[in-house]
């Protein structure tokens, strides 16, 4: 698909078919036009709750993200009372948002390549039966305040709220709260700088 891109009148007439598509079978859900470049993945459960803003841009090709992404953008809502909020001008590049209790993305949010933001641990903390047990997992709710910066590679963890105009640096793994107007960098991300 990389090559045809390359190609200007295919390039055109391949994003204006996927914008097409992709808007045809999720607009009604998500009461805004929606624009892509290349094919997301998106898994909504029935009944849970996504609010989505004006200008949200999903990246799901390399060929538009100068650092290239290892897979396409991944939205998924896991529990039938799972709320997704996502606000104005907000873009991710081949990154994921999974929920299952809830995540608030404010304004002007950029997502870095390949950077994944959950609210759940997915799998119960017990040994017994951990991969199949539905029950015992923990969930808990993920703010992302306006002006954000997530930068590629970073994994944002459950029950972290990160303040507005803060930059998490690549790679870093976000476990705790990162406060307004600083940089956040490591594993686990540790303010380094105020903005």
């Amino acid at each position: 698909m990389n090559i045809l891109y390359s190609i200007w009148g295919i390039r055109k007439f391949l994003l204006i078919t996927q914008n097409l598509l992709f808007n045809a079978v999720y607009g009604r859900r998500f009461k805004v036009k929606v624009k892509v470049f290349g094919f997301p993945v998106i898994s909504i459960e029935k009944f849970s709750e996504i609010k989505i803003g004006k200008n949200l841009i999903l990246i799901s090709s390399s060929y538009f993200s100068d650092p290239g992404i290892n897979h396409p953008v991944i939205i998924r809502t896991l529990r039938s009372e799972a709320i997704l909020e996502i606000g104005d001008n907000v873009g991710i590049s081949g990154g994921g948002i999974c929920v299952a209790e809830k995540v608030i993305i404010g304004n002007n949010l950029l997502m870095g390549a390949n950077s994944f933001i959950t609210d759940t641990d997915f799998h119960p903390i017990e040994k017994k039966n951990r991969r199949f047990q539905k029950g015992n997992i923990i969930s808990k709710k993920v703010v992302i305040e306006d002006n954000v910066f997530i930068g590629m590679n970073s994994l944002i963890l459950k029950g972290v709220t990160i303040g507005e105009n803060s930059i998490i640096g690549a790679g870093s793994i976000v476990t705790n709260d990162i406060p307004p107007n600083c940089i956040a960098i490591g594993i686990p991300a540790k303010v380094i700088k105020k903005i």
